[in-house]
């Protein structure tokens, strides 16, 4: 196409967005008068210029590389029924094909920019099946984000603010308190494998708003694995009641874990390496036992595990006499137990494993 054919072009394309916009028209309305215009002015020119001679297909593209000032029939045409056609074409053809392209091109620019501008401000619904939500957020979120991202899961995370530098195409958020009910169901949380949920630094050591939100996810999603972060042991009753299935207490673990190094020269990067998933080493990780190993030793199943390059470090069984379901958080934990232990199911095994480990899983 040639600059001056070109630039026709595009004044055309210019005078049909103009015309557009003073048209009333449905889109819909518009691309049936434009469709019914092309397949007229190909009949016409099927019966004006060849006299019904050749195929109408033929007179369709004559018609089409007419709107964009293309083609024989476009540069001379032979009759002056033809010449009306053209004319026509170059003013109302035009401005029609200005119409639906505009029409449309609003329509899926509006779409995207809805879509941009609804992830950035988080208004809209999360999509992920079997993702992890995280509720609040604090100091320790972004560590978290990069261990989930580390090992390939998708995240939802619900915030009253968009977290600085939260960006990853498996990462969505949703702006909102995460103890209402709407915030949540748009991070997906029905759908979700887990959640996670962070002290507010809003409400200090206060834990309420944190066991707010785990007795609104309860409502809405009763089967979804639960972590909650608390600051005072004398709320883990509470805690209880919204059915949490773990609790953890950041500061006490962080002033546990300091004490150890501090009595244990070198065993910091251990502990880093076996706390994180994020630096391609090792890691904790906890399985069920088979059932083919009931009735059988510790001994025989913590074999078993070290055969498929894991090593078992402790056992996680239900409390004695306690029916119905019981919480995992709630069972009780035997680090290095003795090997000639019966194993009775159901039980966890723990073990260190190299980090994305999945031949167990």
């Amino acid at each position: 196409m040639s600059a001056k054919k070109f630039v026709k072009t595009v004044k055309n394309a210019k005078r049909g967005i103009a015309f557009s916009k003073k048209f009333k028209h449905r889109l819909l309305g518009s691309l049936v008068l434009f469709l019914g215009l092309l397949f007229g002015s190909a009949f016409l020119v099927w019966w004006q210029e060849k006299n019904f001679t050749g195929a109408y297909i033929e007179s369709l593209w004559s018609v089409l590389f007419t709107l964009i000032g293309q083609g024989e029939f476009a540069a001379s045409p032979r009759t002056f029924g033809g010449r009306v056609i053209v004319f026509l074409l170059s003013i109302f053809g035009v401005a029609l094909f200005g119409v639906v392209f505009a029409e449309v091109m609003q329509r899926l620019i509006n779409s995207q920019l809805k879509r941009m501008l609804g992830e950035m401000m988080g208004i809209n619904n999360c999509k992920y099946e079997g993702h992890v939500v995280i509720c609040g957020w604090n100091g320790r979120g972004s560590y978290l984000v990069r261990e989930l991202t580390a090992s390939e899961r998708q995240i939802a995370v619900i915030a009253k603010e968009r977290p600085n530098n939260l960006h990853g195409e498996n990462i969505f958020f949703v702006q909102g308190n995460p103890s209402e009910r709407e915030a949540l169901i748009k991070g997906g949380i029905e759908k979700a494998q887990g959640a996670i949920i962070l002290g507010d630094p809003e409400f200090g050591n206060d834990d309420s708003h944190t066991i707010l939100t785990g007795l609104a996810i309860e409502a809405i999603a009763p089967n979804v694995y639960t972590v909650m972060e608390l600051h005072d042991p004398e709320n883990e009753r509470y805690a209880r009641y919204a059915h949490v299935d773990d609790i953890l207490y950041t500061d006490s673990l962080i002033a546990d874990i300091t004490a150890m190094c501090t009595h244990n020269e070198g065993i910091s990067a251990f502990i880093r390496d076996i706390l994180s998933t994020a630096d391609d080493g090792h890691s904790f990780s906890s399985f069920d036992v088979p059932k083919e190993f009931s009735d059988k030793t510790v001994k025989e199943m913590f074999e078993y595990f070290r055969e498929h390059d894991a090593l078992p470090i402790g056992i996680i069984t239900p409390p004695d006499n306690v029916k119905g379901h019981v919480p995992v958080s709630e069972w009780k934990s035997t680090v290095n137990p003795s090997l000639d232990t019966i194993i009775k199911l159901p039980m966890k095994v723990v073990c260190i494993v190299k980090d994305n480990y999945s031949e167990l899983k």
